[in-house]
């Protein structure tokens, strides 16, 4: 078959699920089928030659909206693309649309003022996840074969999760002038910290393909330049040492996640692998939180005027008061911009980050939960959701694993388990030491072999 006519069963595909799923809020019909016409008339150009794949809204694609699904920015157009959006069309890939986002990138689920609500194709009554929520969405529904996203607080892990999918965060290099908004368009900023590009893909070969094409060095930018750091590829899982996370200040996983873990803990052992237990201090884990919520705040709060400042902290610090986990000073710190606290809160992130490194350095691979349980039903006044019969603050289940290594800046891969009970999809992460994303790579494509492999949802098309 043609890659003309392979984007073409895409688009009917699309047109039939996009209205359920609001995966897609913009769609390159004319100008995907002359890319795949043309992919039929050239030799392959490299990897992803006529693969469809779609790009989180909030990348700069020219003459393409990238409004982030915020107000201010509802006509705002891009006026040249990202280079790491360059970088997949320049290995053959065909762009079919752009994929929804919240407002800001800024939550667990995809919602917002300008673009309707995106829903989970396991169950449409739940969430895909945020902030690359469309992206997943349109993956695990077969509508593309890669997404391209971006994570400062699990934005390409409980997306992933949620939807069955791989999905990678590397270690720490979200750069303010890659193509990424925020920052907001016309904003110089030279604070960029604890955000992550990566792809989303239903394999894990797929998911190095994409990998290996985005984060090619940029000499002249000086960005993702390559680090001399050993990789663990063994042959077979036996020759990886595991550590497992169960336990965040008291918080642990649902019965979904719990059993997914404990089955995952059973296999690997099966295979000949040590597994053994991480237990994360409760006075580390609080200044984990905290410092990821006040630096959040500097990140999110630099282009931001004084009023809509004010308005986030008034918003988020609503959320933060109903958990279990309180850290509305450091939000409000954050968002204050002093420079004197931010050198302050920078230096406490480089403690926190050797401690969390001296705690796993015994280990290759910590597996921890993505959020407490699968995806919820839509929930856009924040309120609690419920787990196991029980009520936990939407922060509680929605962050802790994730912003840990945000904080950090450790890489992680998510891995799908397979199904609940109830047919919704269960993921796991797999945190690595700081550029060991080959390891984490190496790793998923032996998950995968062993079985722990994307399940389609059962659409009715």
């Amino acid at each position: 078959m043609s890659y003309e006519q392979q984007v073409k069963e895409r688009f009917e595909r699309i047109a039939k699920l996009n209205p359920k799923l609001n995966a897609f809020v913009e769609l390159f019909h004319e100008q995907a089928l002359q890319t795949a016409r043309q992919c039929d008339q050239i030799e392959p150009r490299g990897p992803l030659h006529g693969v469809p794949i779609s790009i989180k809204e909030c990348y700069a694609l020219q003459g393409t909206a990238t409004t982030i699904n915020y107000p201010p920015l509802r006509n705002y157009r891009a006026d040249k693309t990202s280079m790491l959006v360059q970088r997949l069309i320049d290995a053959g890939a065909v762009i079919v649309g752009k994929s929804n986002v919240p407002a800001l990138l800024a939550d667990a689920q995809t919602f917002g003022p300008l673009y309707p609500t995106a829903n989970n194709p396991y169950d449409l009554s739940c969430t895909p996840g945020g902030s690359t929520g469309g992206g997943a969405a349109a993956l695990a529904a077969g509508l593309v074969d890669l997404e391209l996203g971006s994570d400062i607080g699990g934005s390409i892990r409980n997306p992933s999760h949620f939807c069955g999918l791989y999905g990678l965060k590397p270690t720490e290099n979200g750069h303010a002038h890659d193509g990424h908004i925020p920052p907001l368009p016309g904003h110089d900023v030279g604070i960029h910290m604890m955000n992550s590009t990566g792809p989303l893909a239903r394999d894990a070969v797929r998911l190095q393909q994409a990998y290996d094409i985005l984060y090619q060095p940029d000499w002249q930018q000086r960005f993702y330049l390559p680090v001399a750091c050993p990789q663990q590829q063994p042959e077979s899982l036996a020759g990886y040492r595991f550590g497992y996370l169960d336990n965040f200040m008291g918080l642990g996983a649902g019965s979904d996640v719990s059993r997914a873990m404990d089955k995952t803990i059973a296999d690997l052992r099966a295979k000949g692998a040590t597994v053994e237990k991480i237990n994360l201090d409760e006075q580390l884990a609080r200044r984990l939180l905290t410092l990821w919520v006040e630096l959040f705040g500097f990140v999110m709060g630099q282009t931001l005027s004084w009023p809509v400042r004010k308005l986030i902290y008034w918003q988020y610090s609503k959320l933060l008061k109903r958990s279990s986990l309180p850290a509305t000073k450091a939000l409000r710190s954050g968002l204050g911009l002093s420079l004197k606290r931010l050198s302050a809160a920078l230096k406490e992130r480089d403690e926190v980050i050797a401690e969390v490194n001296r705690l796993y350095a015994h280990v290759d691979v910590v597996i921890s939960p993505t959020s407490l349980g699968p995806a919820f039903p839509h929930n856009h006044k924040h309120e609690s959701i419920m787990l196991d019969g029980e009520k936990v603050p939407y922060v509680d289940y929605c962050f802790p694993f994730v912003m840990l290594y945000n904080l950090t800046g450790q890489p992680v891969l998510t891995v799908p388990t397979g199904l609940n009970d109830s047919g919704l999809p269960v993921g796991l992460s797999f945190a690595a030491k700081h550029h060991q994303e080959h390891t984490l790579l190496h790793l998923g494509k032996l998950l995968e072999a062993a079985g722990y492999q994307h399940t389609p949802p059962q659409l009715e098309v």
